[in-house]
Protein backbone atom coordinates (compact mmCIF):
# COMPACT_ATOMS: atom_id res chain seq x y z
CA UNK A 1 0.00 0.00 0.00
CA UNK A 2 1.31 3.48 -0.87
CA UNK A 3 2.46 5.69 2.00
CA UNK A 4 -0.16 8.47 2.26
CA UNK A 5 1.43 10.29 5.13
CA UNK A 6 1.63 14.06 4.79
CA UNK A 7 5.08 15.57 4.25
CA UNK A 8 6.75 16.48 7.51
CA UNK A 9 8.09 19.93 8.50
CA UNK A 10 11.50 19.25 6.96
CA UNK A 11 9.91 18.45 3.58
CA UNK A 12 7.76 21.57 3.68
CA UNK A 13 10.73 23.71 4.68
CA UNK A 14 12.74 22.40 1.74
CA UNK A 15 9.86 23.13 -0.63
CA UNK A 16 9.38 26.64 0.79
CA UNK A 17 13.09 27.34 0.42
CA UNK A 18 13.02 26.19 -3.21
CA UNK A 19 10.07 28.48 -3.96
CA UNK A 20 11.82 31.40 -2.25
CA UNK A 21 15.01 30.84 -4.25
CA UNK A 22 13.05 30.73 -7.51
CA UNK A 23 11.33 34.02 -6.60
CA UNK A 24 14.68 35.64 -5.82
CA UNK A 25 16.14 34.37 -9.08
CA UNK A 26 13.21 35.92 -10.99
CA UNK A 27 13.70 39.20 -9.15
CA UNK A 28 17.41 39.15 -9.90
CA UNK A 29 16.95 38.64 -13.62
CA UNK A 30 14.18 41.24 -13.69
CA UNK A 31 16.32 43.83 -11.95
CA UNK A 32 19.24 43.12 -14.25
CA UNK A 33 16.87 44.38 -16.95
CA UNK A 34 16.23 47.49 -14.82
CA UNK A 35 19.93 48.31 -14.82
CA UNK A 36 20.49 47.06 -18.34
CA UNK A 37 18.09 49.54 -19.83
CA UNK A 38 19.99 52.38 -18.14
CA UNK A 39 23.68 51.67 -18.54
CA UNK A 40 24.09 52.88 -22.12
CA UNK A 41 26.45 55.79 -22.63
CA UNK A 42 25.77 59.20 -24.17
CA UNK A 43 25.60 57.79 -27.70
CA UNK A 44 22.17 56.42 -26.81
CA UNK A 45 20.90 59.64 -25.21
CA UNK A 46 18.21 60.25 -27.83
CA UNK A 47 16.91 56.70 -27.57
CA UNK A 48 16.80 56.94 -23.78
CA UNK A 49 14.89 60.21 -23.91
CA UNK A 50 12.34 58.73 -26.29
CA UNK A 51 11.84 55.68 -24.08
CA UNK A 52 11.25 57.88 -21.05
CA UNK A 53 8.36 59.69 -22.73
CA UNK A 54 6.80 56.74 -24.56
CA UNK A 55 4.11 54.48 -23.15
CA UNK A 56 5.64 51.70 -21.06
CA UNK A 57 3.49 49.36 -23.08
CA UNK A 58 5.59 50.07 -26.17
CA UNK A 59 9.05 50.94 -24.85
CA UNK A 60 11.31 50.12 -21.97
CA UNK A 61 9.87 52.04 -19.07
CA UNK A 62 9.72 52.48 -15.33
CA UNK A 63 6.24 53.13 -13.99
CA UNK A 64 5.78 54.68 -10.55
CA UNK A 65 2.38 55.33 -9.04
CA UNK A 66 -0.71 54.04 -7.25
CA UNK A 67 -2.65 50.91 -8.24
CA UNK A 68 -6.20 51.74 -9.36
CA UNK A 69 -7.38 48.27 -10.36
CA UNK A 70 -5.91 44.76 -10.36
CA UNK A 71 -6.92 42.69 -13.38
CA UNK A 72 -6.22 39.10 -14.36
CA UNK A 73 -3.37 40.13 -16.65
CA UNK A 74 -2.68 43.81 -15.94
CA UNK A 75 -2.46 46.57 -13.38
CA UNK A 76 -4.07 49.96 -13.94
CA UNK A 77 -1.77 52.54 -12.35
CA UNK A 78 -2.14 56.27 -11.90
CA UNK A 79 1.36 57.71 -12.07
CA UNK A 80 2.49 60.44 -9.69
CA UNK A 81 2.14 63.01 -12.46
CA UNK A 82 -1.48 62.02 -13.09
CA UNK A 83 -1.22 59.71 -16.11
CA UNK A 84 -3.16 56.44 -16.42
CA UNK A 85 -0.99 53.47 -17.42
CA UNK A 86 -1.78 49.79 -17.88
CA UNK A 87 1.09 47.51 -16.85
CA UNK A 88 0.75 43.96 -18.27
CA UNK A 89 1.50 40.93 -16.07
CA UNK A 90 2.38 37.36 -16.95
CA UNK A 91 3.86 34.23 -15.40
CA UNK A 92 7.40 35.62 -15.68
CA UNK A 93 6.73 38.88 -13.85
CA UNK A 94 8.71 39.10 -10.61
CA UNK A 95 7.23 40.61 -7.45
CA UNK A 96 8.77 42.01 -4.27
CA UNK A 97 7.67 43.82 -1.16
CA UNK A 98 9.58 47.01 -0.48
CA UNK A 99 10.03 47.18 3.29
CA UNK A 100 11.32 49.91 5.55
CA UNK A 101 14.89 49.55 6.83
CA UNK A 102 17.71 51.75 8.14
CA UNK A 103 21.43 52.35 7.90
CA UNK A 104 21.73 50.67 11.29
CA UNK A 105 21.11 47.35 9.50
CA UNK A 106 23.70 48.02 6.77
CA UNK A 107 26.95 46.07 7.04
CA UNK A 108 30.25 46.35 5.21
CA UNK A 109 30.08 43.85 2.35
CA UNK A 110 26.34 44.30 1.72
CA UNK A 111 25.23 44.78 -1.87
CA UNK A 112 23.17 47.91 -2.34
CA UNK A 113 21.70 50.27 -4.91
CA UNK A 114 21.27 54.00 -4.54
CA UNK A 115 19.87 56.79 -6.68
CA UNK A 116 21.86 59.99 -6.36
CA UNK A 117 22.00 63.59 -7.49
CA UNK A 118 24.97 65.87 -7.98
CA UNK A 119 28.28 65.54 -9.84
CA UNK A 120 30.27 62.32 -9.61
CA UNK A 121 32.68 63.83 -7.10
CA UNK A 122 29.85 64.99 -4.79
CA UNK A 123 27.06 62.39 -5.02
CA UNK A 124 24.13 62.68 -2.58
CA UNK A 125 21.73 59.78 -2.08
CA UNK A 126 18.00 60.32 -2.44
CA UNK A 127 17.20 56.66 -1.65
CA UNK A 128 19.00 53.41 -0.87
CA UNK A 129 18.01 49.77 -1.38
CA UNK A 130 19.70 46.90 0.47
CA UNK A 131 19.53 43.72 -1.64
CA UNK A 132 19.21 40.20 -0.26
CA UNK A 133 22.39 38.16 -0.65
CA UNK A 134 20.83 36.03 -3.40
CA UNK A 135 20.49 39.18 -5.56
CA UNK A 136 24.13 40.26 -5.22
CA UNK A 137 25.43 41.63 -8.53
CA UNK A 138 22.02 42.78 -9.78
CA UNK A 139 22.40 45.80 -12.09
CA UNK A 140 25.96 46.33 -10.89
CA UNK A 141 27.60 49.56 -12.02
CA UNK A 142 27.08 53.31 -12.16
CA UNK A 143 24.71 54.70 -14.81
CA UNK A 144 22.05 57.29 -15.62
CA UNK A 145 18.66 57.02 -13.94
CA UNK A 146 15.39 58.88 -14.25
CA UNK A 147 13.31 60.59 -11.53
CA UNK A 148 13.35 58.36 -8.42
CA UNK A 149 10.02 57.43 -6.85
CA UNK A 150 10.69 59.39 -3.67
CA UNK A 151 11.09 62.55 -5.79
CA UNK A 152 8.22 61.82 -8.19
CA UNK A 153 5.76 61.07 -5.35
CA UNK A 154 6.56 64.42 -3.79
CA UNK A 155 5.78 66.24 -7.04
CA UNK A 156 9.39 66.63 -8.10
CA UNK A 157 10.54 67.77 -11.53
CA UNK A 158 9.50 65.11 -14.07
CA UNK A 159 12.31 66.24 -16.35
CA UNK A 160 15.03 65.87 -13.73
CA UNK A 161 17.58 63.08 -13.81
CA UNK A 162 19.81 61.23 -11.42
CA UNK A 163 22.34 58.43 -11.34
CA UNK A 164 22.01 54.86 -10.07
CA UNK A 165 24.88 52.92 -8.55
CA UNK A 166 24.69 49.25 -7.58
CA UNK A 167 27.62 47.72 -5.79
CA UNK A 168 29.22 46.39 -2.61
CA UNK A 169 29.68 48.43 0.53
CA UNK A 170 33.34 48.27 1.53
CA UNK A 171 33.11 50.76 4.33
CA UNK A 172 30.41 53.07 5.54
CA UNK A 173 31.20 56.63 4.61
CA UNK A 174 29.74 57.30 1.12
CA UNK A 175 26.77 55.94 -0.88
CA UNK A 176 25.94 54.88 -4.43
CA UNK A 177 24.86 51.53 -5.85
CA UNK A 178 27.79 49.27 -5.38
CA UNK A 179 30.23 48.14 -2.73
CA UNK A 180 30.40 50.43 0.25
CA UNK A 181 33.82 51.50 1.52
CA UNK A 182 35.17 54.47 3.27
CA UNK A 183 34.64 57.31 5.87
CA UNK A 184 32.48 59.58 7.85
CA UNK A 185 30.38 62.53 6.72
CA UNK A 186 29.20 65.59 8.62
CA UNK A 187 27.37 65.10 11.93
CA UNK A 188 24.12 63.26 11.22
CA UNK A 189 25.26 62.18 7.75
CA UNK A 190 26.95 59.03 6.49
CA UNK A 191 29.36 58.60 3.62
CA UNK A 192 29.62 55.25 1.88
CA UNK A 193 32.33 53.96 -0.40
CA UNK A 194 30.77 51.63 -2.95
CA UNK A 195 32.72 49.37 -5.25
CA UNK A 196 31.44 47.89 -8.51
CA UNK A 197 32.93 46.45 -11.65
CA UNK A 198 34.97 49.19 -13.23
CA UNK A 199 35.20 51.62 -10.34
CA UNK A 200 34.18 52.99 -6.96
CA UNK A 201 31.98 55.85 -5.85
CA UNK A 202 31.50 57.79 -2.65
CA UNK A 203 28.01 58.85 -1.76
CA UNK A 204 26.79 61.07 1.04
CA UNK A 205 23.61 59.77 2.70
CA UNK A 206 21.76 62.70 4.32
CA UNK A 207 19.58 62.27 7.38
CA UNK A 208 16.07 61.22 6.36
CA UNK A 209 17.10 59.39 3.17
CA UNK A 210 14.63 56.51 2.58
CA UNK A 211 16.37 53.18 3.27
CA UNK A 212 14.53 50.01 2.16
CA UNK A 213 14.99 46.30 1.49
CA UNK A 214 13.43 43.90 -1.03
CA UNK A 215 11.49 40.83 0.14
CA UNK A 216 10.36 38.40 -2.59
CA UNK A 217 6.63 37.70 -2.83
CA UNK A 218 4.02 36.88 -5.49
CA UNK A 219 1.17 38.56 -7.35
CA UNK A 220 -1.39 37.49 -4.73
CA UNK A 221 -0.40 40.51 -2.63
CA UNK A 222 -1.52 43.04 -5.27
CA UNK A 223 -4.33 45.36 -4.18
CA UNK A 224 -5.90 48.70 -5.05
CA UNK A 225 -4.22 51.69 -3.42
CA UNK A 226 -0.74 50.20 -3.23
CA UNK A 227 2.23 52.31 -4.31
CA UNK A 228 4.35 50.47 -6.85
CA UNK A 229 7.43 50.61 -9.04
CA UNK A 230 7.14 48.53 -12.23
CA UNK A 231 9.53 47.86 -15.10
CA UNK A 232 8.31 46.96 -18.59
CA UNK A 233 10.12 46.19 -21.86
CA UNK A 234 8.83 46.05 -25.44
CA UNK A 235 10.10 42.52 -26.03
CA UNK A 236 8.15 40.89 -23.19
CA UNK A 237 4.37 40.36 -22.93
CA UNK A 238 4.40 41.11 -19.21
CA UNK A 239 6.22 43.47 -16.88
CA UNK A 240 9.66 42.30 -15.81
CA UNK A 241 9.26 43.39 -12.21
CA UNK A 242 6.75 44.96 -9.82
CA UNK A 243 7.92 46.27 -6.44
CA UNK A 244 5.10 46.96 -3.96
CA UNK A 245 5.47 49.25 -0.96
CA UNK A 246 4.48 47.39 2.22
CA UNK A 247 2.14 49.11 4.68
CA UNK A 248 1.71 52.13 2.41
CA UNK A 249 5.43 52.65 1.79
CA UNK A 250 6.41 54.46 -1.42
CA UNK A 251 9.04 52.48 -3.39
CA UNK A 252 11.72 55.19 -3.46
CA UNK A 253 13.79 53.96 -6.42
Amino acid sequence: MADRRRPGPATRTTKDTTIMMKQLAMLGSALVAVGGCSDRQSADANTTAAAATASPMTATGRVRGVVQTVGADALAIQTYDGQSVNVPLDAKTGFAWVVDSSLATLKDGDFIGTATTGPNDALRAVELVIFPESMRGTGEGHYDWDVPGVVAAAGGNAGASSAMTNGTVEQQSAMTNGTVTGGAGKPGETTLTISYKGGTSKVLVPVGTPIVRFEPTDRAILAKGQRVFAVTTPDAPGAKFVAVGKNGLTPPM
